[in-house]
């Protein structure tokens, strides 16, 4: 069995008189049928009248985005599936035999699977936690019996990447038999690594998504702040640039994450976000907004096969930046994606548009940390581990934070951690320090030999 999710055609909807839920997704089964309950919880989801932590009352939430409420179709699609080719009737399953012991245990092993082997943690939490969260509703609406989840307490230390008051204690809930996830270690990729991987991306899938590429190693944005980036998120005119030495500052707002403003053009606005990019990469967004994207455009038009269509196309509004030069149409985040991880020549497993952005906050943690040795005329791998992760704190709270737009505990630990591992192992890590810091002529020589 499969089952299908379905986008409606919001436009259609909303002339309906359905605008509150024309942006919400609908299953159905494989002959096409209408699945009623699971459409309904992702209403109600969407909606915020039901919130997993609100015990059935109307939640205080925030509303989800569209990318939230694909996580929680694509999970409850997974486990319905599941229940349905296990022969599980999902009104009577249990948490025990059915959840942990039947759909948890599949995934682990790899059983259920399409690779056949275990997924990730955090893949397997998600997807039993949004089965977990379908049962509880189903229960609360009277679908099915009660579904109890047994749960543990416990408490963790918690302080934000700004907090100034050390660590605090605050109650946790978690669901019995979660998977434990695997410890992370952060690794970005040297300098050869990345060359070959630039030439791949270059080569296999064109320059305009090579610079993509290049804006979220050099700027941290996300690969939907990419794909949303508009012809005048940066100033169309060099004479209203804001620069500042060699950075140039730029606002984004179509892709970002948090708050929900709207849509414009197939893109979420989000929260405005400024950040900065390294002139020289402004410089030559200028010139692909100004000669291949413009030619780009005009090609698509010209291909069209009457006059009138050539002139339809010419007169489509395009927002949009980054074009595909085939089609004339923006490149999604999914092409972006694709282009990424698709070519081959990949530094290591793991490596994506994410990882893109530890990449930019480690290598500016690096920067400035040399930057700051220079100053008082010594030598980085001689200074203090502890004064170096104490200033690479202040520059996370003061520089990196705010170009990612958000930056947990968690992470930040991680971005300190490797800091440390690379100034406390000595000459060899300084190397490959300076590998990165020479990232930007080696990108350079790229383009010369293949541009």
């Amino acid at each position: 069995m499969s089952i299908h999710i379905f986008w409606p055609d919001e436009q259609d909807l909303r002339q309906r008189g359905f605008d509150r839920v024309a942006h919400v997704p609908c299953f159905f089964d494989g002959e096409w049928q209408y699945l009623r309950d699971p459409s309904t919880y992702v209403i109600e989801r969407a909606l915020l009248d039901w919130t997993p932590t609100a015990k059935g009352k109307r939640g205080a939430n925030r509303m989800p985005t569209k990318l939230s409420l694909q996580a929680y179709a694509e999970s409850l699609s997974n486990f319905l599936e599941w229940a349905e080719l296990r022969g599980v009737d999902w009104k009577n399953a249990n948490y025990a035999q059915h959840l942990l012991g039947g759909y948890q245990k599949e995934m682990s092993q790899g059983s259920w699977s399409t690779k056949g082997k275990g997924l990730a943690p955090s893949t397997i939490n998600a997807r039993v936690q949004e089965a977990c969260n379908f049962l509880s509703w189903a229960a609360l609406r009277g679908i099915r019996e009660e579904f109890m989840v047994p749960t543990t307490t416990h408490y963790v230390q918690v302080r934000s990447a700004t907090d100034s008051h050390g660590h605090r204690g605050q109650q946790v809930e978690s669901r019995v038999g979660k998977v434990r996830l695997d410890p992370k270690t952060l690794r970005l990729p040297t300098d050869v690594e990345t060359k070959k991987w630039l030439q791949a991306v270059l080569i296999k899938r064109g320059a305009t998504k090579a610079l993509m590429v290049e804006l979220i190693i050099k700027t941290a944005v996300r690969r939907e702040e990419a794909a949303a980036w508009r012809l005048d998120t940066l100033p169309e005119r060099i004479e209203d640039w804001h620069v500042i030495g060699e950075q140039v500052e730029a606002t984004i707002k179509f892709g970002t994450k948090g708050q929900d403003f709207g849509e414009d053009h197939g893109d979420k606005i989000g929260p405005a976000r400024i950040i900065w990019m390294p002139l020289e990469l402004a410089n030559r967004v200028h010139e692909y907004r100004r000669g291949p994207r413009f030619a780009a455009r005009a090609k698509w038009a010209k291909a069209a096969p009457t006059k009138a269509e050539q002139r339809a196309r010419a007169a489509k509004p395009s927002p949009h930046l980054f074009i595909s030069e085939s089609t004339g149409e923006r490149i999604t985040a999914k092409t972006l994606y694709e282009a990424w991880t698709g070519v081959g020549n990949l530094p290591f497993d793991g490596w994506s548009p994410h990882a893109g952005r530890h990449y930019w906050a480690c290598k500016t943690l690096l920067t400035l940390s040399k930057k700051r040795a220079d100053l008082i005329a010594a030598k980085v791998d001689k200074l203090p581990i502890d004064w170096i992760t104490s200033n690479a704190l202040s520059d996370i709270q003061q520089v990196i934070k705010p170009q990612l737009g958000h930056i947990d505990m968690a992470t930040t630990e991680r971005y300190l951690q490797w800091v440390a591992r690379i100034y406390a192992s000595g000459e060899t890590q300084l190397q490959y320090a300076e590998y990165l810091d020479d990232l930007e002529y080696k990108n350079a020589e790229v383009r010369t030999d293949h541009g």
